[in-house]
């Protein structure tokens, strides 16, 4: 048998039927850059109507863009998700201008390298803020929108593999990113009475623009060579297709579930 390794991930295009999100409505989170901006525009891609929402207008102007040259609706609105009062205003914004919000992804994240011991508090308030409580607060502000609605949704939020194993240099990310994948079973038991639906996906090492400066000095080829069963990074897209089906009706039976999109990490050996 020819030994053909892991490969790409294909397009979500090339994968899902093109009017899949057709009458859908998506809120992603920090959906200006990397794995947002790929899961946006794979939504777009598949006939949805696309919102999203970082701190930066900057990155987020080109991405709504792209949408509407797919031929979709884009909204583009900035919020720091640490901030209830901003969070309200974010879905009012959506719900106004796109009609409603079918489906929530959260991805806005924050993360740099540091020792525990030297850690600063407000080091771990901006990741833990970032992360968990503004998954929290988008979460609950969307998913009062869809109750008050009544007609059920979906919520998708960004975990990690380093929330169910030791995280060293990034205990803030690890500890944030566990609480995300312990609100989504919560939510989701919650929740289901309504009709809404909440997962965590849990990519391993993604080739992003912020993963890329973490990953100096050697560190990417180490993370390769003993700490992946793949030979290879992920890369954004990679995320895409499990988080447009367990957006959509294909997924109507699945929640309160966790999906790794890791190339084999958490069962490769770990060099720490």
């Amino acid at each position: 048998m020819t030994d053909v390794g892991l490969g790409a991930t294909p397009p979500a295009t090339d994968l899902f039927a093109e009017d899949l999100f057709e009458d859908t409505v998506a809120l992603v989170t920090g959906g200006g850059t990397g794995i947002g901006r790929a899961v946006a525009l794979g939504f777009a891609d598949l006939g949805g109507d696309v919102a999203v929402a970082s701190r930066d207008m900057d990155h987020l102007r080109p991405v709504a863009e792209a949408i509407e040259e797919r031929g979709g609706a884009a909204c583009a609105t900035t919020v720091d998700v640490r901030e209830p009062d901003a969070v309200d205003a974010m879905v009012a914004t959506v719900v106004d201008e796109l009609g409603g919000i079918d489906v929530l992804v959260n991805n806005a994240g924050a993360n740099f390298l540091t020792g525990f011991d030297s850690m600063s508090t407000n080091g771990w308030r901006a990741v833990v803020g970032t992360i968990l409580d503004g998954t929290a607060y988008c979460t609950r502000a969307v998913g009062q929108h869809m109750i008050d609605r009544g007609e059920g949704g979906a919520v998708v939020s960004m975990g990690a593999t380093n929330s169910v194993r030791g995280a060293p240099y990034h205990a803030h990310s690890g500890a944030g990113k566990a609480g995300v994948h312990n609100l989504m079973q919560t939510v989701a038991a919650e929740w289901a009475r309504h009709g809404i639906r909440a997962n965590t996906v849990a990519p391993g090492v993604i080739e992003t623009e912020g993963a890329s400066e973490l990953m100096e000095g050697g560190i990417r080829d180490r993370i390769v060579d003993e700490d992946l069963a793949a030979d290879r990074l992920g890369v954004a897209e990679d995320c895409v297709p499990i988080t447009l089906f367990l957006s959509s009706p294909a997924a109507a039976y699945v929640t309160g579930g966790y999906f790794t999109v890791d190339g084999g990490q958490l069962v490769a050996p770990s060099p720490v």
